[in-house]
């Protein structure tokens, strides 16, 4: 009975290990929790949570889904707070090494897209000596999908003037109705995107209802 005992105790111990077991990665994920969505780093995963690096001011309610790719999401609720860093235990545990070898496959079969964060925010657009209005529907570094009742051709570049974010050279890479796709020139970078978008939710927050 000892040597079932012993053996027992061994074997939970060993699983609790690998179950607790973190590892630390940097990748960038969208953050979505209540109405406000945005960008933070994962610093590290375990099979039971995750503990990533968010905006100081970007406000977390209890539940908070982070995406990892537009298919791909954890779902947990914020065990706690410290200013940029904020830890997240799942819902329900998850094989992370399942998940490591799932990410690094789609990785090489496809060069990874950073998730686009919706917002409506109006902006200006400039295509040569035409100069028109339009409203963005999601943005990433890399790339924004706008609503604009314009007619553009794919290849067409053309000028952003948004507002916080100064003026974005971009390529039409689609038209499906007022939705275009463009790709920017130049990528942003996170922390001036999330520096913006942060800022944004707050002023929408604490804007009079």
């Amino acid at each position: 009975m000892l040597q079932n005992f012993d053996h027992s105790n061994g074997e939970i111990s060993r699983d609790r290990r690998e179950k607790d077991r973190q590892i630390t990665i940097f990748r960038l994920a969208k953050v979505e929790s209540g109405s406000a969505e945005g960008w933070g780093f994962i610093k590290n995963i375990s099979s039971s949570g995750v503990m990533i690096e968010i905006h100081p001011s970007f406000q977390l309610g209890e539940t908070t889904k982070v995406a990892l790719t537009d298919d791909l999401e954890l779902i947990g609720n914020v065990r706690w707070r410290k200013g940029a860093l904020a830890g997240m235990q799942f819902s329900d545990d998850i094989d992370v090494t399942e998940l490591l070898a799932n990410l690094s496959v789609r990785n090489k079969q496809q060069p990874p897209r950073l998730p686009r964060v919706r917002t409506n925010r109006a902006i200006i657009l400039r295509i040569g000596s035409t100069v028109m209005k339009a409203e963005i529907c999601d943005i990433s570094p890399g790339g924004i999908r706008i609503n604009s009742h314009y007619r553009f051709e794919v290849g067409n570049r053309l000028t952003l003037l948004v507002p916080e974010l100064g003026d974005i050279v971009g390529t039409v890479r689609w038209q499906k109705g007022p939705e275009i796709g463009i790709k920017f020139q130049d990528r942003i970078s996170v922390p001036q995107i999330t520096d913006w978008l942060a800022s944004y939710h707050v002023k929408s927050q604490d804007a009079p209802q």
